[in-house]
């Protein structure tokens, strides 16, 4: 006889619809009874920075334990953009043991490690899209699907992620770094789910 576990309580907060989107589409690969279990959603705070983001999850969090129905994970789906709140939200996301899906400088990096190992430290979102328009010229932050698109070479991606995150300087705080990312483990997290 099989026993049927419960399934997971998770919450993805996005910091923009790009994350947005990307969240969505590996949600979308999951069997259905998994993809009710996660809520994927966009903070629409008005100051739109990851402090606010962290902060947001941290309300989230304590409401849903208040209700008896607390979440198992809580993801935190965001990039650098040189906020001057980096180092705030993540003393919070150390201190609630947030997970996070994070890019240094912005998530255009992490597509460009999709086309080829980009140690570049970008200075900006701006360079970061200039840079990825040469790989990927019709990219667009919104009207594509990027994970779809990029799935090819997400195994290349994440392996080259890996390699900057082993190779970064550990004297260095996160918030600091640059490149650095943690994209591969949202990706690892919904492959577990899979499984």
């Amino acid at each position: 006889m099989k026993i049927n576990k419960p399934n997971k309580r998770i919450l993805i907060l996005c910091e923009g619809v790009t994350e947005y989107l990307y969240a969505k589409s590996l949600q979308s690969e999951l069997p259905r009874s998994l993809q009710r279990s996660i809520s994927v959603e966009i903070d629409y705070n008005a100051r739109n920075d990851p402090k606010s983001l962290a902060e947001e999850a941290r309300k989230r969090k304590r409401k849903a334990r208040k209700e008896r129905n607390p979440y198992d994970s809580v993801w935190l789906f965001f990039d650098h953009d040189n906020w001057l709140q980096l180092e705030a939200a993540f003393r919070i996301i150390n201190e609630e043991g947030f997970c996070i899906a994070y890019s240094a400088i912005c998530i255009e990096h992490w597509f460009i490690l999709h086309f080829e190992h980009c140690g570049r430290s970008f200075q900006g979102g701006t360079e970061a899209l200039r840079f990825l328009k040469t790989k990927w010229p019709e990219y667009h932050k919104t009207k594509l699907k990027h994970y779809e698109i990029l799935k090819n070479g997400l195994g290349a991606a994440m392996d080259r992620a890996k390699m900057l995150r082993r190779n970064v300087q550990t004297d260095v705080p996160m918030h600091q770094r640059n490149p650095y990312f943690t994209m591969d483990k949202l990706i690892e997290f919904f492959d577990a789910l899979k499984r």
